[in-house]
């Protein structure tokens, strides 16, 4: 199955992608409630995911790390590697 975008909602629910837009990103303040309860019921239906590298693009922030290790093999390393992963998503 092909990645939902929020054009899909948009057809679904019968309204602009930039309605949609507004809703999943919070700033819904001018769409009507119905219609903000109706876009975000049909994006958790659709299992909506953000494209997080279109959103690296608008925000400038990827929150992506590098991580140089002389031989992951080493359990040293993996286990190093393991526990900067863990601190970086706030484990």
């Amino acid at each position: 199955m092909d990645r939902v975008t929020i054009k899909d909602i948009a057809n679904r629910a019968g309204v602009s992608v930039t309605t949609v837009s507004l809703v999943l990103n919070g700033k819904e303040n001018r769409i009507a409630k119905e219609t903000k309860k109706r876009v975000i019921s049909i994006a958790n239906e659709l299992d909506y995911r953000p494209n997080q590298l279109a959103v690296g693009l608008i925000t400038r922030r990827t929150n992506t790390i590098g991580l140089i290790l002389p031989d992951i093999s080493n359990s040293f390393f993996g286990e190093l590697a393991k526990g900067a992963e863990g601190k970086a998503a706030g484990l």
